[in-house]
């Protein structure tokens, strides 16, 4: 048997570390593999999360983009449908909602999904609106958020008031379509 003053033991923070790092990297793995990423190109999107379904060319008068597709994916156990518009070839616009409409998405796992797609800048909440129906005690509500580079986010929620428990579906657009988008929509008198 060895004599212990001959033993290295390890630090606690050589421990702590040994636990923390692979957990770390199990989630920005988990992140890598199904984010929202503006800016990406058709093949990215499809190499990221596989066949398109759902695609449309020509969007229409007054839609900003040039083709549109679904995509179906799963993060962390949770089935998406990730509804993406691309212009002159690069997502401009990404809907996410769980694939199990009844279900929706939890506010953290919006906020997760959120900063996998933070591109290296920090999203900043910009306003929450939220409106009760008192009859039915529903609530719906809208949280906007912005990224240093102009890129913003909606979160689109629904639940009970008196449960605190809100779930739904989120966008993300780049600064070029939301700001054209905004203006084809005062246009035809939807702002």
């Amino acid at each position: 048997m060895p004599a212990l003053e001959h033993m290295a033991l390890p630090t606690r923070a050589a421990v702590t570390s040994a636990k923390i790092i692979p957990a770390v990297a199990w989630f920005l793995l988990g992140l890598g593999l199904c984010r929202a990423n503006l800016g990406d190109s058709e093949a990215q999107c499809i190499t990221r999360y596989g066949s398109e379904s759902e695609v449309q060319e020509g969007l229409g008068y007054h839609q900003v983009g040039d083709k549109s597709a679904a995509f179906h994916v799963t993060f962390f156990k949770v089935a998406l449908v990730v509804r993406v518009i691309f212009l002159n070839g690069r997502v401009c616009h990404e809907s996410i909602a769980n694939e199990d409409a009844a279900r929706g998405l939890s506010e953290e796992q919006m906020k997760a999904l959120l900063d996998a797609d933070a591109a290296g800048l920090k999203w900043h909440r910009q306003h929450t609106v939220y409106r009760t129906d008192r009859t039915s005690g529903q609530t719906v509500g809208a949280e906007a958020w912005a990224r240093g580079d102009g890129a913003t986010a909606r979160f689109w929620t629904s639940g009970n008031a008196a449960s605190q428990n809100e779930t739904g579906e989120m966008e993300l657009s780049t600064k070029q379509y939301a700001d054209a988008q905004a203006y084809y929509d005062k246009l035809d008198g939807n702002d």
